[in-house]
């Protein structure tokens, strides 16, 4: 299951720039195939990000792809969709005057680096934070850092 559909394609950029992009075999219609290609393109790109960061809601593994998908993490793969469109058939693009594919390639990354550092948070019904709840100062055994340490700074100390 990925995290978008070809409806949320059609619905960000239209049912006919979407038809024209993916009709293969132009038979009128998109071609399933490389719509699936697509949607699966935006998911492991989330998914990539996703991997170092996130645990499952209590603790444990996330289990990617997501189950349930949060609009922040759709929205991430559907610019990553987007990008693979415009890339996939960039006369399409040119012609409407759109960005090239990297422009919105580079917002998704930037948009899910973002979840990576804890600027953004996706919601905590869906994962937890590698960030949440860890010590900065804590030595080895998660203990503070002993005085002594810092006091023996020679000029600073």
């Amino acid at each position: 299951m990925g995290y978008f559909d070809q409806t949320d394609l059609e619905n960000a950029i239209s049912k006919p720039i979407v038809k024209a992009a993916y009709d293969d075999d132009r038979d009128g219609n998109a071609d399933s195939a490389p719509i699936a290609a697509c949607i699966a393109y935006g998911t492991a790109q989330c998914d990539s990000f996703l991997r170092k960061v996130g645990a499952a809601p209590g603790g444990g593994t996330l289990q990617l792809p997501l189950a349930t998908c949060p609009d922040e993490v759709k929205f991430a793969a559907l610019d990553f969709g987007i990008a693979y469109s415009v890339r996939r058939r960039p006369d399409i693009s040119k012609a409407l005057g759109e960005q090239p594919w990297t422009v919105f390639f580079d917002q998704a990354v930037e948009q899910m680096k973002r979840y990576v550092s804890s600027l953004q948070m996706v919601s905590p019904t869906a994962m937890s934070h590698a960030t949440v709840g860890g010590s900065i100062f804590g030595g080895p055994t998660g203990t503070d850092l002993p005085v002594s340490r810092w006091s023996d700074m020679s000029d600073f100390g």
